[in-house]
């Protein structure tokens, strides 16, 4: 009997020993949770932008987020961008793995969310299926609904690139996860491609892309709870046929759009339109790119090797924009570049001059 007793006692400690091990471990891997989520970085933080150059996030991976397109709340950046798949060319397929989540302050460090909106690898018939082409998501916030609703290029697996689809995910936290909800073809029978979203001061969104079938670039009113068109897709006048790649943003009267020609996946100069209204027309006023890009030598005439996807606004300041780029290598495309470019509005108009490396001071001194 005394023996059992010692060896129960000895159990019990024992027991109590784990115990304690195991909550200590919880607790640390609760603190490394809080740290992450407070973006107290793996990395070194970085102090400045460097366009064209790999960009890491704060765990010291390379930033998988391209095309992208940025929303603010709360005192967070959130970049959201297309998540592809290493080892693998556009020209061979199945690239594309989803959206990919961001977040940072100072827009310099950005914290990985991982994949918010995952293609589907178990149902081969499902619309965002292995194989399908996922493309330039957008994503706002619809106060009515109190839904977080991303837009997004979709082509269904083996279709190719000749119909393609609006795709349209919601969630109901800036940081995901996304749900996907359903797809639309705005403005022809075989869709629309690259696309552009402004969302007025009373809280419309209208939807601007290029009409697929004769490359006219065009705009509708969405629903109010942004879930489809409410209105027929009108031509913007005086915007360029087979514009490409639009970003949108206001200021001051003016509604401002930057865009590229069409060329596939290799770079073209950079086209630039103004308007009073969201109803036109729109004034054609040339390219506003300046200066050359040391990594590829090249400037205005093909962009610095890039291709326009949004302007940021920085929150809180007045005449302070960010020109967003994606520099695609369709051979291996998850090593695509991304190029940032800070500018200010000169006489109400975009000038955008190439620097090689830059932080917010930049505004200070311009």
């Amino acid at each position: 009997m005394r023996k059992i007793r010692v060896w129960g006692l000895l159990l019990g400690l024992f027991t109590s020993i784990v115990s304690l091990q195991l909550s200590c471990k919880t607790k640390s891997s609760s603190a490394v949770l809080n740290r992450n989520l407070n973006q107290d970085s793996v990395a070194p933080l970085q102090t400045k932008i460097y366009p064209d150059r790999l960009w890491r996030d704060t765990n010291g991976n390379p930033i998988n987020a391209h095309s992208a397109g940025i929303y603010y709340e709360k005192g967070y950046y959130y970049w959201y961008g297309e998540h592809k798949l290493e080892r693998t060319s556009e020209t061979k397929g199945h690239t594309d793995g989803g959206m990919h989540a961001y977040r940072s302050k100072d827009l310099i460090n950005w914290e990985d969310l991982g994949l918010v909106l995952s293609v589907d690898y178990k149902n081969k018939n499902a619309d965002m299926a292995y194989g399908c082409i996922f493309q330039r998501p957008k994503v706002v916030y619809n106060a009515k609904t109190k839904k977080y609703v991303a837009f997004f290029k979709l082509y269904l697996k083996g279709v190719g690139y000749g119909v393609c689809h609006t795709g349209v995910a919601t969630a109901d936290h800036p940081q995901g996860p996304f749900t996907y909800s359903h797809k639309f073809l705005a403005s022809s029978q075989n869709g629309s491609g690259d696309f552009a979203l402004y969302q007025d001061e009373k809280g419309n969104l209208y939807h601007f892309t290029v009409r697929k079938s004769d490359r006219v670039f065009v705009k509708a009113r969405m629903t109010d709870d942004y879930m489809n068109p409410a209105t027929e897709y009108l031509p913007c006048k005086g915007v360029t046929v087979s514009t490409e790649g639009p970003a949108i943003f206001y200021s001051s009267g003016t509604y401002h759009l930057l865009g590229s020609g069409s060329t596939g996946w290799n770079p073209n100069p950079a086209r630039y339109f103004t308007s009073k209204s969201l109803e036109g027309p729109w004034v054609n006023e040339g390219n506003p790119c300046s200066g050359i890009n040391p990594i590829s030598n090249l400037g205005p005439e093909k962009t610095y090797d890039g291709q326009s996807t949004f302007i940021v606004k920085i929150e809180g300041k007045s005449n302070q924009y960010i020109a967003l780029f994606d520099v695609w290598k369709p051979k291996d495309i998850y090593n695509s570049k991304y190029i940032w470019l800070p500018f200010k509005l000169k006489n109400d108009k975009m000038q955008i001059s190439w620097i090689d490396s830059w932080n917010m001071d930049w505004y200070h001194k311009n």
